[in-house]
């Protein structure tokens, strides 16, 4: 791709030469004539001879100095750069801005805001986040059994949230749809559209990822070079340019296909009702997250802190989650951003980037929750629940 070996006039590596040649006190003039010797990066300094310098007016010592400094840089490797994924990929909204858009779009369209509310609920669901409040329940119930005690008014008002749902004004814009529509049965089979076809096109999507990246630092003559990088280009550094011994990037085609093929998912997810399901469920997430944050509710079940009350419920809840839940519904928001994306050097970064922040999560992770909201087996993503007359496939 042309415009990625194109050097850019503002390239960070020509910045590093002029000011380490200011930190010996050379004037603008005397930097410029040193570049137009062909200098552009502090491992072209190293070709530098005292004559260059003293031809400047620069003294003989302190030519000796500065091209000795020189030989030091070019000695050290070169550190790996921060990621900041803040400079490259969307951001997610913040929890009141995301249920906030979930009140506002109609039924036309699935939306980034869709979508979060999708991660969250699958991710809820495959750990077993909705049968937590029945838990609660029944450990409040075998507690006060034990300790000949009346129940409190954490627990009527718990079991009005069980047996009652209220999803306040997240449907009053949409004339005819209420809590009664939000049925066990649709909560299901829209999770089932997820593990069928939402769960496999973002795993496919960073499996690509990952054999693209792989690729290109396979087809290096200097690996360590290539990946940081790499990490520069997902912290916005680099400027599009190649280094020696960093071949060019692969086709990203196939990385755009495999952004369509997620796209495709989820609108084949989300076809019908599948959009205020999702929202239902993501509040109701929300909803349940609220009781179990009650500082109260743990001593009701008769245990002293929440750790204790979660090790009781049998809620095998990383303690990975909230940053799993936070990379993951940003890696598949950025992969919905894909479309958007310039090709060369814009691509070049966006894919770093994203394959950066696909290593921050715990695939495996996700193998270890349950798939459906009755369901207490453990089962691989993209597994359906089981039906008495079909098999699992893992």
């Amino acid at each position: 791709m042309s415009d990625v070996s194109a050097v850019s006039e503002s390239a960070p590596v020509v910045d590093l030469v002029v000011n380490k040649l200011k930190e010996f006190g050379l004037d603008d003039a005397q930097i410029q004539n040193i570049k137009n010797l062909g200098v552009e990066t502090l491992d072209d300094c190293v070709n530098i001879v005292e004559s260059d310098l003293t031809s400047l007016g620069v003294p003989p010592v302190k030519a000796r100095k500065i091209i000795a400094s020189f030989k030091v840089v070019s000695s050290t490797p070169t550190p790996v750069a921060t990621v900041n994924f803040d400079s490259v990929l969307p951001s997610v909204p913040d929890e009141s801005s995301w249920l906030s858009a979930l009140r506002a779009e109609g039924v036309l369209r699935v939306a980034p805001s869709t979508v979060i509310a999708a991660i969250r609920a699958a991710l809820a669901d495959r750990f077993g986040l909705y049968d937590v409040t029945k838990k609660i329940l029944h450990a409040m119930e075998h507690y006060v059994d034990e300790t000949e005690e009346q129940v409190t008014a954490e627990y009527w008002s718990i079991r009005k949230q069980l047996t009652r749902k209220s999803y306040g004004d997240l449907f009053e814009a949409i004339d005819g749809l209420d809590a009664s529509f939000v049925t066990e049965t649709r909560k299901q089979e829209l999770l089932s559209k997820i593990n069928e076809n939402v769960w496999p096109a973002i795993i496919g999507f960073n499996d690509a990822l990952v054999s693209w990246q792989e690729s290109w630092v396979q087809g290096s003559n200097n690996p360590g070079m290539m990946m940081n990088m790499m990490a520069m280009m997902a912290g916005g550094g680099a400027g599009g340019v190649m280094p020696p011994g960093v071949m060019s990037p692969p086709d990203c085609g196939v990385l755009r296909d495999a952004a369509e093929s997620v796209n495709t998912s989820l609108n084949r997810a989300f076809r019908g009702t599948g959009v205020q399901i999702s929202a239902a469920l993501a509040y109701e997430a929300n909803q349940i997250k609220t009781i179990i944050e009650n500082s109260r509710i743990p001593a009701m079940c008769g245990v002293a802190n929440r750790e204790l009350l979660l090790k009781k419920l049998g809620v095998a809840v990383p303690a990975t989650y909230p940053r799993m839940e936070q990379n993951l519904t940003r890696f598949v928001t950025s992969i919905l951003g894909v479309e958007s994306v310039a090709a060369g050097n814009e691509e070049l970064r966006y894919f770093s980037s994203l394959y950066m922040l696909g290593t921050q999560i715990p695939w495996s992770d996700l193998n270890r929750g349950t798939i459906s909201l009755s369901n207490s087996g453990n089962f691989g993503i993209g597994a359906s629940k089981p039906h008495s007359d079909s098999k699992i496939r893992r």
